[in-house]
């Protein structure tokens, strides 16, 4: 069956069985889930057309989710490094004013997700 491969990795996404169908895109995607949706719909796709055998859809889609992972990772930090960014835009903007203990101590606290802006 075409739901092999995956099993084999272990992970499904919430639109991987739309994407083994062949069907449209959902609606509401984030572009990392658009580009992914449509990398498996065609590897299920060559799958089905004999294109390409279990064994390489089985690697290929695990290569893929791989670098999905990573991308995720890397857009969840940028997303909280942004977060840390506008949280301590007052306290350094403090600081510079009154650069002090308490300022600084202040700013580090934000920082480290201690205290509240």
């Amino acid at each position: 069956m075409v739901s092999e491969p995956a099993k084999s990795t272990g992970v499904t996404l919430p639109y991987e069985k739309q994407a083994m169908n062949g069907d449209d895109m959902p609606e509401g995607l984030e572009y990392p889930d658009q580009i992914m949706f449509l990398q498996l719909r065609m590897l299920y796709d060559q799958f089905k057309k004999g294109i390409i055998n279990r064994d390489t859809a089985q690697k290929e889609k695990k290569q893929l989710l791989q670098e999905y992972q990573c991308y995720k990772f890397r857009d969840s930090m940028e997303k909280e490094w942004v977060e840390i960014i506008k949280l301590t835009e007052l306290a350094r903007a403090d600081f510079r004013k009154n650069p002090s203990i308490e300022t600084a101590e202040r700013l580090v606290a934000i920082i480290e997700g201690r205290k509240a802006a």
